[in-house]
């Protein structure tokens, strides 16, 4: 029998907000698979595109900004439709809103502290459309 959840990438150099998020959506019926950096992701990505990116911007190595750069212009398409929700306490989320090239509604963005409801709701969203 195949697992019919959706899956959701989440990318966050803090751990607690990793912990967090995966136990959160995990308990809401989400397949979650966490990575503390734009690399893991990169990594993973490589393997299996998910239904949802919940990325922060603020990392090491590679950030958000990059490595939003690096899914839409990845050479599989489906990497190009993923819905990526930025949750952030950067003031760079104003930046990024800014640039047209990532081509993000400000309803993508999700500030730090969140509400949980608030989180699950923008979630949901995401991944009925995909």
């Amino acid at each position: 029998m195949t697992d019919t959840r959706k899956h959701i990438l989440v990318v966050d150099d803090d751990a607690d907000i990793r912990e967090l998020l995966t136990e959160l959506l995990t308990h809401d019926g989400y397949e979650v698979t966490a990575v503390e950096d734009g690399i893991g992701a990169m990594m993973l990505l490589k393997k299996r595109v998910p239904d949802l990116i919940i990325l922060d911007i603020m990392m090491p190595v590679i950030d958000g900004t990059h490595l939003i750069e690096v899914i839409r212009s990845a050479d599989n398409p489906e990497m190009w439709q993923v819905p990526i929700l930025i949750c952030s306490a950067s003031e760079k989320i104003d930046e990024v809103l800014a640039t047209s090239e990532f081509n993000l509604a400000p309803d993508d963005c999700l500030r730090k502290p969140f509400e949980i409801a608030d989180l699950l709701r923008r979630v949901a969203e995401r991944t009925a459309r995909a």
